[in-house]
């Protein structure tokens, strides 16, 4: 088994999220994503997703809610399957370890 780092060869660009598939199998995803100043499309996935932001800033827009959470270094929470979401905005270097699962 190869040890990977997730603080190495790090890719950020503000004209794109750059995503990094880490492990994936049966019905789990684990990504890696680097995000730059960025704001997102409206998502209304089919799949849970866990997220811990690792360095940086961001917002989260939770639409049924109209709410926005705020997450800073350290900060992780637990997006539920269709709980639709939007990335309202990114520090210029931000980074992501997400998983992914369904039931």
């Amino acid at each position: 088994m190869e040890r990977q780092n997730l603080f190495e060869n790090l890719r950020f660009d503000p004209k794109k999220e750059k995503t990094e598939l880490l492990f994936e199998s049966g019905r789990v995803r684990i990504e890696r994503i680097c995000s730059s100043g960025q704001s997102g499309e409206l998502y209304d996935q089919e799949e849970h997703e866990w997220v811990a932001l690792l360095e940086g800033r961001a917002g989260i827009f939770f639409v049924d809610e109209g709410e926005t959470v705020s997450l800073k270094s350290g900060d992780h929470l637990l997006i539920e399957a269709h709980r639709r979401h939007r990335l309202t905005f990114t520090s210029e270097r931000c980074l992501w370890l997400c998983v992914f699962w369904s039931n």
